[in-house]
């Protein structure tokens, strides 16, 4: 039986098997369904109404924890901060992550939440192994492996990261982990653009790869993790209080190819714009106010090579949320209705989407 929530009327699956059987239904009235974890992310693309919501926090088991293996299969429900305290207890981590207060281990994989600290971890999409989706029309589809990332056809644990949900529910995943570091710090120092960047490319040819190089207007700040030896201010910077993160009430999410990302900086500087910069990554966080101030990052980073698409920010600025289409948009299409052949999943939410009362796409 699904439990469901008397206070917002969300169904809230204790199992993977209740998920599917709950998206089945759904498939089999036609009803929408909008996916929900923490809802810390839930905001991106064009949210748009669904008839139900099926809410994963319910799903919260650690499944099994292998220390030695540097593995863990737990629900996609478990707040990611409760793995964090869960994994430390046993020397480990998951460093690709985004951890924010309130999100799921779910939410941070749909989203593609990726943390500062993937210049020396690699990306979030990196530490998924395995993962169970619940389709649109009800099938639990398992897919990878809990030790050795193994791929045949579809690399789907890849797909689902990402995807915000428009795949199926993720259910249950299995994580790769990495030992805690002995120490770790942050650094950090002042100067111009040309400056700032001539110490990041610096940090960056140097034998010890940093855990990141973020860099915000007139300030440069490098951490470091390794052994204490290791975690000393590198020329130039001095020891400094992580980077606050950031809180704009509109955000794009940026990427460039990384040697391009000098150039996006340099324009986003001329115009006056707070940003969050990953060096050797190519990433960004931008803030944004008007749909003038969207097209015109955009524009600076498609010319790049890139992309620039709303992260969060006010209903007004998601007129278009992604520019323009990808080049596999047709076999994304395709992927999408195989595994959610009625769309039922967050409408809204896939690149695809029409915008409310344009019509199908064709």
């Amino acid at each position: 039986m699904i439990s469901e929530s008397a206070r917002d009327g969300a169904l809230r699956p204790a199992s993977p098997e209740e998920a599917a059987a709950a998206l089945a239904e759904a498939t089999a009235a036609r009803a929408t369904v909008r996916l929900v974890g923490g809802g810390t992310r839930s905001r991106a693309g064009r949210p748009a109404a669904a008839d139900r919501e099926l809410s994963t926090r319910a799903l919260r088991r650690v499944v099994a924890h292998e220390p030695a293996d540097l593995t863990a299969t737990v629900e996609a429900g478990l707040p990611a901060l409760e793995l964090s305290e869960l994994l430390a207890a046993e020397g480990q981590c998951w460093p690709q992550a985004d951890l924010r207060p309130g999100s799921t281990v779910g939410g941070v994989l749909a989203g593609a939440a990726s943390g500062r600290a993937r210049l020396r971890f690699g990306p979030v999409r990196d530490s998924l192994l395995e993962v169970v989706l619940a389709t649109g029309d009800g099938r639990l589809v398992k897919a990878g492996g809990r030790t050795v990332k193994g791929v045949a056809g579809y690399d789907i644990p890849r797909l689902a990261v990402g995807a915000h949900g428009t795949l199926g529910a993720i259910v249950q995943v299995t994580l790769k982990l990495w030992p805690l570091p002995a120490a770790h710090g942050w650094f950090a120092c002042d100067g111009t653009l040309a400056e700032r960047w001539a110490l990041a490319e610096g940090l960056l040819r140097g034998g010890a790869r940093p855990a990141a190089i973020v860099l915000t207007p007139g300030r440069l700040h490098v951490e470091l993790a390794g052994p204490p030896e290791d975690v000393r201010a590198p020329a130039g910077l001095a020891a400094a209080p992580a980077p606050e993160e950031p809180r704009w009430p509109g955000t794009l999410r940026v990427g460039v190819h990384p040697p391009a990302l000098p150039e996006l900086l340099r324009s986003l500087e001329e115009a006056g714009r707070a940003y969050e910069a990953l060096a050797g990554v190519g990433a960004a966080r931008v803030a944004v106010a008007t749909p003038e101030d969207v097209a015109r990052v955009r524009e600076v980073a498609v010319a790049a090579g890139g992309h620039a698409v709303v992260e969060d920010a006010p209903d007004e600025l998601r007129g278009d949320p992604w520019g323009p289409p990808p080049p596999g948009l047709a076999a994304m299409r395709r992927l999408r209705a195989a595994f959610d052949p009625a769309g039922i999943l967050n409408p809204g939410a896939f690149v695809g989407d029409p915008a409310p009362g344009a019509g199908a796409p064709a």
